[in-house]
């Protein structure tokens, strides 16, 4: 699948700048934006230096179901950040984060859109940001120098357009296995939180839609399909 990329000094948010430049295939890496966003709203810190990129994936023949794309997104984060970092000191974070030595390094924001569905992707590489709920890092901050954000905007198209071939190719079953791969936390106890309620129990891997499979203390299997996880000691 052929991409393209268009590079810009700053904008708002470069979500909002792809729905409104709709294209299959297009990427958009700002140097900084002055509106970016997480999930549930959060305010995403964009320092220069930084990765900020969005592209839309349109339906294609033979993809499964859109929300399917978050694992799609991460697969490609990983391998794109560990072309400079050692992969055994990254973990996938159900649903959307990037961990370096445990830590946030890079998040996903998928949102919806009338031709398909917009992915944003922040990358800490020589910033990270202060005073966050959770903690975060950069690559500069564990003594690894970062590419600038235009090369690894390149690269992250290009294994984004390789794990979306393998996906549409093989099925979720292959995006499936190279996610838990590398999941953080498998098989140990977890935290689920769903709005104000938590529930413990073991991290038991991913359904066949992309839920989170929760091993409840009774035994019963609850698949999370919406939600933020935790470590038993990393509740706010």
């Amino acid at each position: 699948m052929n991409f393209r990329i268009v590079d810009l000094a700053e904008t708002g948010s470069t979500n909002d700048w792809i729905a409104e430049h709709p294209e299959n295939g297009l990427w958009v890496r700002a140097d900084r934006q002055t509106a970016g966003r997480g999930r549930r709203a959060r305010t995403w810190t964009s320092e220069i230096g930084n990765l900020f990129t969005s592209t839309l994936a349109a339906p294609q023949p033979g993809e499964g179901p859109s929300q399917q794309l978050s694992f799609v997104a991460a697969n490609a984060l990983l391998e794109t950040v560990a072309r400079w970092v050692p992969r055994d000191r990254l973990s996938l974070k159900w649903p959307n984060d990037l961990l370096l030595d445990g830590v946030k390094v890079a998040g996903i924001l998928l949102e919806g859109h009338a031709q398909g569905v917009i992915i944003g992707i922040g990358v800490n590489l020589a910033h990270f940001p202060e005073g966050t709920e959770r903690p975060a890092t950069s690559l500069a901050a564990v003594g690894i120098a970062p590419p600038s954000a235009r090369e690894a905007c390149r690269t992250l198209a290009e294994a984004f357009a390789a794990h979306r071939r393998r996906w549409r190719e093989e099925g979720f079953v292959a995006t499936r296995a190279d996610w838990l791969a590398a999941a953080a936390g498998l098989g140990k106890p977890i935290v689920a939180r769903l709005g104000n309620a938590d529930l413990t129990g073991t991290f038991d891997g991913l359904a066949e839609d992309g839920a989170l499979l929760l091993r409840l203390p009774d035994g019963t299997l609850r698949p999370i399909h919406a939600g933020e996880v935790f470590t038993l000691g990393d509740r706010a």
